[in-house]
């Protein structure tokens, strides 16, 4: 990264893009009417810790533990999280510490909601298809840019009408009203570890946990009050979503709606998938500075063909541009 941008901003702010496997809409929601940390068949009362009720997560909830969890083993800013039926969106940003967590609260989290959805779904095999595609926002335009099209995503693809009557899980009433991000888990590897179902005085329950959590605002936000963002967060909002609403209306189109979400089968994909278009090196609002950070890139690149070059030939103590990783090596046996 260059030393010129890193200048520019206090830190870089990068958005992250994670699809499921051939689009499925395994991230569509089933949550309880009454409170969207449970199942819809679960009972309400399954939270309360003096019942040996056994609680059942919804995809909302197993949303909010694993960046939850994930979070607490690999601490990292975190801007907005925001699902859609098939992808998620992640806002992040990170200092010199936090650099070595990136890759592994990313496999943590990742790792954590492709377990917890097979077993909602009953299904087995890779939840999420592709690499997460991930990119810079380079200048305060970008940033704000990709943070109101991560919330507004199921409002654009025709699934709701407002943000906040959304079911999938979103950051939005956090960020336009300060309503808390508190979710639970079961940490089995505790109850098993104590005894798990051989100890007879064992109870589940009392190995359920909560998490909470909240979002870092953006570099360019952080002079603001909390009701300055919040205020700034629902302004924004609500122009995005009259524009799309005016788009709908001239198209002749509708959107999906609450229950028709519902009502989605999570193995369902779509009929007529969109086309990924070319995948941008960065976001930039100033045309410069993208071309600056092409620049920088290169060099990045050049440097890091070199020093895997020097390591794949048993240069081992070769230091490796900041941010990249050492390719693996092949061992090769002849006999």
């Amino acid at each position: 990264m260059s030393r010129k941008i890193r200048w520019l901003r206090p830190y870089i702010v990068y958005e992250l893009t994670a699809r499921t496997v051939d689009r499925q809409f395994l991230l569509k929601p089933n949550h309880h009417q009454m409170n969207p940390l449970l199942e819809q068949s679960c009972p309400l009362n399954a939270l309360d810790p003096t019942n040996d009720v056994i609680p059942q997560s919804s995809i909302f909830n197993i949303i909010g533990a694993a960046v939850g969890r994930a979070l607490d083993e690999h601490p990292i800013r975190l801007h907005w999280v925001e699902a859609n039926i098939s992808h998620f969106h992640i806002g992040f940003s990170f200092d010199r510490e936090q650099l070595k967590n990136v890759a592994p609260f990313f496999q943590h989290v990742k790792s954590l909601i492709a377990r917890a959805v097979n077993k909602t779904w009953d299904r087995e095999g890779p939840v999420f298809g592709s690499r997460s595609r991930m990119h810079p926002c380079l200048d305060e335009g970008a940033a704000e840019k990709q943070l109101l099209y991560a919330l507004t995503n199921p409002v654009k693809d025709g699934l709701v009408e407002r943000v906040s009557k959304s079911p999938l899980f979103t950051t939005y009433h956090f960020q336009s009203k300060g309503e808390a991000l508190r979710f639970w888990y079961i940490d089995y590897d505790a109850y098993y570890t104590a005894g798990g179902e051989r100890k007879k005085s064992h109870r589940l329950k009392e190995y359920l946990k909560w998490v909470s959590w909240e979002c870092t605002p953006l570099p360019e936000h952080e002079g603001m009050s909390r009701q300055q963002r919040q205020t700034w967060v629902r302004h924004r909002v609500r122009e995005i979503e009259a524009a799309c609403g005016e788009e709908r209306q001239e198209a002749g189109m509708t959107f999906i709606g609450k229950a028709g979400l519902y009502a989605v089968n999570p193995r369902e994909r779509p009929k007529t998938p969109k086309e990924s278009g070319p995948e941008p090196l960065c976001h930039a609002s100033d045309p410069k500075l993208a071309k600056q950070y092409k620049k920088e890139w290169r060099k990045f690149l050049d440097a890091f063909i070199e020093a895997s070059a020097d390591y794949r030939r048993g240069c081992f103590d070769r230091e490796f541009p900041e941010g990249s990783f050492r390719p693996p090596l092949l061992t090769v046996y002849s006999s």
